[in-house]
């Protein structure tokens, strides 16, 4: 940020007459008709600004005309339509040298035309263009600074950060105004004009003039904050590193990937000279990949070929491999193929869920060392789980209440569970992990003559503590099996004896 900004609104370039004239191209034109008969028509046309009389053909409202006077692609509009329904606005940022800094404002331009729809006057006729000031952004060789406008005040303010258009929207280029005739542009379509006077200010090494055919305008905005915080940056695009800056742009690649503070561009990028032209055409992950095997092997020849060996085995998967602790060349040995380093990976990722860890890290026969890994796994998960089934039912050894007849009974393994589902036929059985984990309470209604037989089961909300379901067999879906008055008159009691519970602890909580 430029240090005391105020002074930087003093003098800000005003938009011109050029300036008006350049943004008319991005509008659409129109010609105003009226059929006279006989294939005859009037017309005005928007685009070259003068009436056509008595011009040997007709027009029909809509069509698509072009201008055989100025050549130009218009819309045609019945005379009488009503052009103050035509209106259309567009998001542009005007650039201005001045003093050696590079301002650019941002402004929403509106194309209107006379609310008069019967007059015929050239110049009513012709569209009119209104600006709105909306942004303002200045910026010197080592620093920027932005500002919005305040339309209360009618006066530039100072932003925070250095960042791109504020709410700027991805892929939306135009969307409908409050008029279905109404057509309005996102930030994300704005239209950046006279970039190259970029060569009149500190800024004029940045090469930004040169990205702009191939960056939007917010990349754009990016470059211009990446060069002032870093002017080195310039070295990526006249070394021929497009890809880089490409990749820097887009945020694939983190700006701490590049040694800024080193002024040769082989030393920022961490690029022996032999090896330029394949680094340059690079990814990430591959720019990731060159750097771990020049330090792991600094000298060796044909680095690129190396590389180009491992990218086919996938090169997140041989990076994720190497962080383990295996070293490239045994991972081009061991690896063979994609599909065998994939299984490799997942094997390591396993063993390290493992409570002893990685074992092997290149296991005789991997097939079945990532079988292994895969059981063990999931018997160590299921050993925890039921560990905390364990230890919930002593916990809800509270909410457990008995009737003369009725007992309840708190799972203490997800076993358990399991089998209350497939006895009662119901999906009690898919509750076990949020039952583990706390999110649900699953609770068993048994007979007291006959605790081990499945009868009902209920399931409690642990926060409010209310019932969210309580069912038997099939659910009682069955005509010839509904739910028991018994089971009934004890939902009701439960719910009585949870609101109690629930009392208890709001008063606790008051008291506390």
């Amino acid at each position: 940020m430029i240090k005391n900004p105020e002074y930087l609104l003093e003098n800000i370039p005003d938009i011109t007459a050029e300036n008006e004239e350049q943004i008319v191209q991005y509008f659409p034109q129109y010609a105003f008709y009226e059929n006279k008969g006989r294939g005859r028509c009037d017309c005005f046309c928007t685009s070259c600004r003068c009436w056509h009389l008595n011009e040997p053909f007709s027009l029909a409202h809509n069509q698509i005309h072009i201008c055989k006077h100025c050549g130009e692609t218009v819309k045609a509009k019945a005379l009488h339509y009503g052009r103050k329904k035509l209106e259309r606005s567009r998001k542009f940022g005007f650039c201005f040298a001045q003093s050696g800094r590079l301002y650019i404002r941002f402004v929403t331009v509106y194309q209107r035309f006379s609310e008069d729809i019967y007059n015929e006057n050239p110049v009513e006729m012709m569209p009119q263009y209104f600006f709105s000031n909306e942004y303002l952004y200045v910026y010197e060789q080592h620093a920027m600074q932005r500002f919005a406008y305040n339309w209360y005040g009618k006066s530039f303010y100072q932003m925070k950060t250095d960042g791109i258009i504020p709410s700027a929207s991805q892929g939306l280029a135009w969307y409908w105004g409050p008029s279905e005739k109404t057509l309005y542009s996102g930030w994300d379509s704005t239209v950046l004009l006279n970039l190259d006077v970029i060569a009149d200010t500190d800024l004029r090494y940045s090469c930004a003039d040169e990205l702009s055919d191939r960056y939007t305008v917010h990349e754009i905005l990016k470059w211009l904050n990446l060069y002032v915080r870093h002017n080195n940056a310039e070295y990526l695009i006249k070394g021929g590193f497009d890809r880089i800056a490409d990749l820097l742009m887009n945020g694939q690649l983190k700006l701490n990937k590049i040694h800024w503070k080193e002024n040769n561009l082989l030393k920022m990028l961490g690029c022996r000279k032999t090896d330029i032209h394949s680094f340059a055409e690079y990814d990430t992950n591959e720019i990731e990949l060159y750097r771990n095997i020049i330090k792991e092997e600094p000298n060796i020849q044909n680095a690129s070929g190396f590389i180009s060996s491992l990218s086919k085995l996938g090169t997140f998967a041989v990076n994720e491999i190497h962080d383990a602790g295996v070293k490239y060349r045994q991972i081009l040995k061991y690896g063979k193929n994609h599909q065998r380093v994939m299984l490799w990976k997942d094997y390591l990722d396993n063993c390290k869920r493992l409570p002893e860890g990685i074992e092997e890290l290149m296991p005789a026969h991997l097939e079945q060392a990532h079988d292994r890994a895969v059981e063990k796994v999931a018997y160590y998960t299921n050993k925890a789980e039921a560990e905390m089934i364990a230890k919930r039912a002593k916990t809800l050894k509270p909410l457990l209440m008995d009737t003369q007849n009725l007992v309840m009974l708190a799972p203490e393994t997800g076993e358990e569970i399991i089998s209350e589902g497939k006895i009662l036929k119901h999906c009690v059985g898919g509750y076990v992990n949020r039952h583990a984990r706390g999110d649900t309470v699953i609770l068993f209604i048994r007979h007291k003559a006959s605790p081990s037989i499945p009868y009902f089961t209920i399931e409690v909300n642990p926060k409010s503590l209310t019932i969210v379901q309580c069912h038997g067999y099939k659910n009682e879906r069955e005509s010839n099996y509904k739910k028991p008055p018994e089971i009934v008159e004890f939902e009701q009691q439960y719910t009585k004896f949870l609101e109690d519970i629930k009392n208890v602890r709001n008063n606790s909580k008051r008291t506390a």
